[in-house]
């Protein structure tokens, strides 16, 4: 019998620790700063990061910054972004937010190579813009032409790549 009272007393015990533990949770995520980066100003960085700290002390405030404010110090000569920061804090600094893109959706899917091209241009003019590149021209290809998915390369979330490197040993940073 005692057993059986000793029983009652742990599951109650542990029923009770499980409820306020939810409670606490619950207040702490409550009262957590909600992430919201597809209502973030271009340059609301903290938006995402929070309060982490993602720029050298002496940097100037990026709260009201854009895309072309970043390029006036970050030149292709002068500490260069191209490689640096992912596709999608670019999209971000140019005040092409995620809903532009991908419309009210709770999960996001890659983009089409035509919606990529509805906004940055047909890839033979893309081709065009790029044919200084070397050792050569990233967006002509002798395998796909001008019509490699965009997607091969250039990743929003992750680390763009270079899609030829897999069989060629050309060196170039991928924006």
């Amino acid at each position: 019998m005692k057993k059986h009272l000793f029983e009652k007393k742990t599951k109650a015990g542990a029923v009770l620790f499980s409820i306020i533990m939810v409670f606490i949770l619950g207040q702490a995520l409550w009262a957590a700063p909600k992430l919201e980066p597809s209502k973030a100003k271009s340059g609301d960085c903290a938006a995402c990061h929070l309060k982490a700290k993602m720029l050298p002390d002496k940097h100037p405030d990026t709260k009201a910054m854009n895309w072309e404010a970043c390029k006036a110090c970050h030149t292709k000569d002068n500490l260069n972004l191209i490689g640096k920061l992912p596709g999608s804090h670019v999209h971000q600094l140019a005040d092409v937010t995620c809903l532009k893109c991908h419309g009210k959706t709770k999960k996001p899917e890659a983009l089409t190579m035509e919606q990529c091209v509805a906004c940055h241009g047909a890839t033979a003019k893309l081709a065009e813009k790029t044919k200084d590149v070397k050792p050569t021209n990233p967006h002509t290809s002798p395998h796909y032409g001008t019509e490699l998915d965009c997607n091969l390369c250039h990743h929003q979330h992750a680390k763009s790549e270079n899609y030829c490197a897999q069989c060629h040993k050309f060196e170039f940073k991928t924006p």
